[in-house]
């Protein structure tokens, strides 16, 4: 019996047992030992003997490079998920106030599966435009090298992929279960291909594109068809996508919002409608009293947006070719029955919505405007608005205008260039709902969604914050393009990829809501014409990548999200392997499940560790 009761004491002790240095206790995780999902770290560190003043932090490194999680307590118990395998040097360091570190390590494996990964059924991971998945548990700082990872597979298309490729898990399509991937092109053809490299599952084509000289469009594509990224319903099990075509018989130019079954491509019930509208107005092509939506000039390069079951398009034109406004036509997600039609110039001109998708945080839209005329309502361009439906149209709940407006719209210099990004509560500051982005001009705005400031003819000190000459290089005294990108917001971080200059990484403080003014780190690479619309994968708040597409090049490159100067991997390292081909301005490119989705001028093109 005694022996039996020391065998088991042994046994307890190595089950239990803590690994240390003298300074950091790992109390679990045991050194040796096997898991599923999720893993539990427990740690505990104590003042060093070589410096009184304590410990300043504690980070988690499952692997070489992969900072997981960093936390200034002295102790923590915190569960992770792991993509499975083994972690032979699974790392604890300390870091002490004295400038000293020091590390302790064991091995453990970890089995089963991961959580299903989440859809990414709109632009930018979601109607906050945020960019960003918190939810990439396979592809870490450690792994995305050129060694381990690279060009998967691609698929074919007929024409150019403007639009971010959105993504749907465990679908049952044609009688197997997919995780699904769906691209639309210029070419007016949408495809759903299984994410995964087992070919394509069904291919949709709504008549002919526009040929691009007809609108002024070949700095585009060679023909104009579907611009805007689509938007999923996955309750109702649809994609929505806004087409446009041209009949060459008849001369007409038309613009239609499809309903499709995810799981087949056909039209549902009552789909395509025609979108199509007027409102009251005197503005600069308006006919007795009423300016109507004109489709040849209009262009939805603006991702779609649903929101409360209403699918919003938003227009501006063909590369400013006249007459055009910018408009938001709202559809029932169920029945395409047209709910809100809203200009936001009707007694002027222009103004188009543009690069900058339509945000919402779940109540209001959110739109940033280009050039048009602007008198501080009911004429919005060059301004961030905040929108609120009420009786078939959008009515304006609040707004800021930039204190130079007039110099911006006469010198090109568009607001909505890119969008300003909906940042999370920050329930610890006094502005604790903001949105951050920034214009043509390469001004950054931080403006608070509650009290968005309006209009100081002095000045932009009424909002939050305003950063002049924050975001691009100019090339010229014109100094017309210097921003372009949706800013993604990661850990503390917001990330800025403006013309012929570095992606930039500027730290965000969650107390005052306010950026530092000067960049903490950037990219090694300079990016020209016109910049790049990254994104960040991570694993919570660890293993962060940054992803961003070089246009000029056509390279894809993945940095380190936590130190943009280092970079991981990009397509040139192995060019004969990895080389993307081609590349499309204004297009993010899509990171989930382990694999990065790239459109090109004809092939998506998937990335992955080996």
């Amino acid at each position: 019996m005694k022996c039996i009761a020391f065998f088991l004491l042994l046994v307890g002790s190595y089950v239990y047992a803590s690994t240390s240095n003298g300074i950091a206790t790992i109390t679990a995780p045991a050194n040796g030992s096997t898991h599923s999902n999720p893993v539990t770290v427990s740690v505990n560190a104590v003042t060093p003997p070589t410096c009184s003043a304590g410990i300043a932090a504690i980070g988690v490194y499952p692997t070489p490079s992969n900072l997981l999680y960093t936390t200034s307590a002295t102790r923590f118990n915190k569960s992770f998920i792991l993509n499975r395998g083994s972690y032979p040097n699974f790392v604890i360091q300390e870091w002490d106030k004295c400038g000293g570190s020091s590390k302790v390590s064991i091995s453990i494996t970890v089995t089963g599966s991961l959580p299903p990964p989440q859809a990414v059924n709109t632009w930018g991971y979601g109607f906050e435009r945020n960019n960003v998945n918190t939810k990439e548990y396979i592809l870490t700082p450690t792994n995305v090298r050129v060694a381990k990872f690279g060009k998967l597979f691609s698929y074919p298309v007929d024409g150019y992929i403007y639009g971010q490729p959105l993504f749907v898990p465990a679908l049952t399509v044609n009688g197997a279960t997919h995780n699904v991937i769906y691209v639309a092109t210029e070419n007016n053809s949408v495809y759903a291909f299984d994410a995964d490299g087992k070919g394509q599952l069904w291919k949709r084509s709504f008549g002919l594109a526009i040929p691009c000289g007809n609108v002024h469009g070949c700095i585009a594509a060679p023909v104009i068809g579907i611009t805007a990224t689509p938007v999923i319903d996955t309750t109702l099990g649809n994609i929505y996508v806004a087409n446009r075509q041209f009949n060459s018989g008849t001369g007409v130019y038309t613009h239609s919002l499809h309903s499709l079954n995810l799981l087949t491509g056909a039209d549902n019930v009552g789909s395509p409608v025609t979108i199509a509208g007027s409102v009251a107005g005197t503005g600069y092509d308006s006919v007795n009293g009423r300016v109507t939506f004109n489709p040849k000039t209009a262009s939805d390069r603006s991702a779609l947006l649903e929101m409360n079951g209403i699918v919003y398009v938003a227009f501006a034109s063909f590369g400013d070719t006249d007459p055009y406004h910018g408009w938001i036509f709202g559809y029932s997600a169920s029945s395409l029955a047209r709910t809100v039609v809203f200009n936001l110039t009707p007694n002027g001109q222009r103004g188009g919505i543009w690069g900058g998708a339509l945000a919402s945080d779940g109540m209001f839209v959110y739109a940033a405007t280009g050039n048009g005329t602007w008198d501080g309502g009911p004429e919005w361009g060059n301004s961030y608005m905040k929108l609120s439906p009420v009786s078939g149209t959008l009515l304006e709940a609040d707004f800021f205008t930039p204190f130079n407006v007039s110099t911006l719209i006469g010198n090109d210099r568009d607001v909505g260039s890119g969008m300003a990004t909906l940042m999370p509560t920050f329930g610890s500051s006094s502005y604790p709902h903001i949105m951050i982005g920034a214009g043509k001009e390469g001004r950054i705005y931080v403006v608070s969604r509650d009290n968005m400031g309006h209009f100081d003819s002095a000045c932009d000190c009424q909002i939050v914050q305003s950063i002049p000459n924050a975001v691009g290089v100019a090339v010229n005294t014109s100094d017309l393009e210097r921003n372009y990108s949706t800013p993604p917001y990661w850990n503390g971080n917001v990330y800025f990829s403006g013309t012929n200059d570095f992606v930039k990484q500027f730290h965000l403080s969650t107390v005052s809501s306010k950026l530092k003014t000067t960049p903490s780190d950037h990219s090694p690479t300079t990016y020209a014409y016109p910049g790049s619309n990254p994104v960040v994968s991570g694993n919570g708040n660890g293993s962060g990548i940054l992803w961003a597409v070089e246009k000029g090049a056509s390279v894809l490159h993945a940095y380190d999200a936590a130190k943009l100067s280092k970079e991981l991997y990009n397509t040139s390292q192995n060019a004969t392997r990895d080389a993307l081909g081609s590349s499309i301005k204004f297009a993010p490119p899509l990171v989930i499940n382990g694999k990065v989705y790239v459109g090109t001028y004809d092939h998506l093109i998937v990335y992955g560790t080996f």
